[in-house]
């Protein structure tokens, strides 16, 4: 459940941060699961090497850059899609706690549609400035994202930005990230005034619940350490894809609906 101040924080600022929402073990577990997925079906390490899907349904994201320094096989990855359908990432999506904080914003039919394990290692590109709802075009808006810690965020090793009060504005237009080699799928809004944008600052198990139109990006980790998080999108049971049919068919590769909850008029 969330509090009046969060409340307010969701309404004003499109965002709110609870501190300590997960434990040490389950931020662990989350991080060894996707570091096995990973290590079993390694990238190639080949600069601009496009997303591919693991035998147990999984999509890794390899940087688009290469990480020619990398060490480890998960040292060339950016992120692993679709995480939620199991072990203890399906089993935090799907929680109650989890599901207390959406439904209070969202209603109590609820899915959730998307995850991804972010490792965001040293030397790791940032995100260019978006909005998610850009990427989620269903007919019920707006989307809840739920992005849990793994480890410490820091200016340093590449936190998230955000603009606070930007869910009020409609979805911008997005272009592609023009850098050479970036990864794939990043897309960015070109102008905006980042005099207001702040850092979202986390300790391992804090958790950032965001609106799907509040504008954000993350920098470079220009760090030693990985800067890890476990990212959720949830959203309203039933909703529609309005993308065109080769849109879908691309998002539907890193999407998949899981029912979190259901009202008792639903049931």
């Amino acid at each position: 459940m969330i509090d009046a101040t969060q409340r307010k924080a969701w309404a004003d600022d499109g965002f709110f941060i609870i501190r300590g929402f997960a434990g040490a073990d389950i931020c662990q577990r989350m991080s060894d699961e996707a570091i096995a997925e990973i290590r079993a079906n390694a990238p190639s390490g080949e600069a601009g090497q496009r997303a591919y899907k693991t035998p147990q349904g999984l999509w890794v994201q390899p940087e688009g850059q290469g990480m020619p320094n990398a060490v480890n096989p998960e040292d060339r990855a950016a992120k692993v899609f679709n995480t939620h359908l199991s072990g203890a990432a399906h089993d935090f999506a799907i929680s109650d706690a989890a599901g207390d904080v959406v439904a209070d914003l969202l209603g109590e039919d609820i899915d959730v549609f998307q995850s991804m394990f972010i490792l965001k290692n040293p030397g790791a590109w940032g995100q260019p400035w978006h909005q998610d709802s850009y990427y989620f075009n269903f007919d019920q808006q707006p989307q809840v994202g739920l992005w849990l810690a793994i480890s410490e965020a820091t200016v340093e090793n590449g936190c998230l930005y955000v603009l606070p009060g930007s869910h009020q504005r409609p979805v911008e237009t997005h272009v592609p990230d023009a850098r050479p080699n970036a990864n794939q799928g990043y897309l960015e809004i070109l102008g905006l005034d980042e005099a207001g944008a702040v850092p979202v600052l986390m300790q391992p198990g804090d958790l950032l619940v965001f609106h799907s139109y509040l504008i954000h990006r993350s920098i470079d980790n220009r760090g030693s350490a990985r800067r890890a998080a476990m990212v959720y999108h949830y959203g309203r049971a039933g909703s529609k894809n309005l993308a065109s049919p080769e849109t879908k068919a691309m998002q539907d590769q890193v999407t998949r609906w899981i029912p979190v909850r259901r009202s008792k008029v639903a049931a």
